[in-house]
């Protein structure tokens, strides 16, 4: 009982810790980038609604300018689809009743696509569907780890993850 203690208050502390570093990098590391005359200037060029546009963006860019845009592809693409990673692996440790899929992508739609619009409306971002989308399947592919069967066996033995027994109770 001791072990499944400390556990879970490991469990709690990286969910802190990861979700404050979510904060900052959602929102207070981007205060004060606002380079538009006007908040109508802002939305003309801070919203892409057409999905894989800027992935796209970013594909065609590399092939006229080479391996420079590269880079930041790959932070962009890959810091969007690795950001929320951990948060489909912390919430079914967390919380069991996120342990279904169907709550999972509810959650996670929801969640992203708030974050998405606090920052258009507060400037502190762009609103971009590839975005929502990489978030999204970030944080279902954390999900999925946890539905591999070695992994979740390993998981439930360490009280990282709550059986079915720690859900009933």
């Amino acid at each position: 009982m001791k072990t499944q203690k400390i556990v879970r208050i490991f469990l709690w502390t990286a969910f802190a810790v990861y979700g404050f570093a979510l904060v900052y990098i959602l929102f207070l590391g981007r205060i004060g980038s606002f380079p538009y005359e006007s908040f109508r200037e802002y939305l003309k060029y801070s919203v892409n609604l057409i999905p894989f546009k800027t992935v796209w963006e970013y594909v065609l860019d590399y092939m006229a300018r080479g391996s420079w845009v590269l880079t930041l592809a790959i932070r962009n693409i890959g810091g969007n689809f690795i950001l929320f990673f951990p948060m489909g692996m912390l919430l079914p440790c967390l919380f069991p009743k996120t342990q279904q899929f169907r709550k999972t992508v509810l959650i996670s739609l929801c969640t992203i696509l708030c974050v998405e619009l606090i920052q258009l409306f507060l400037c502190l971002g762009i609103f971009d569907v590839d975005d929502l989308i990489l978030n999204v399947s970030g944080w279902l592919l954390g999900f999925a780890v946890l539905k591999i069967p070695f992994i979740n066996k390993i998981l439930k033995k360490i009280y990282i993850l709550p059986g079915t027994e720690t859900q009933a109770a």
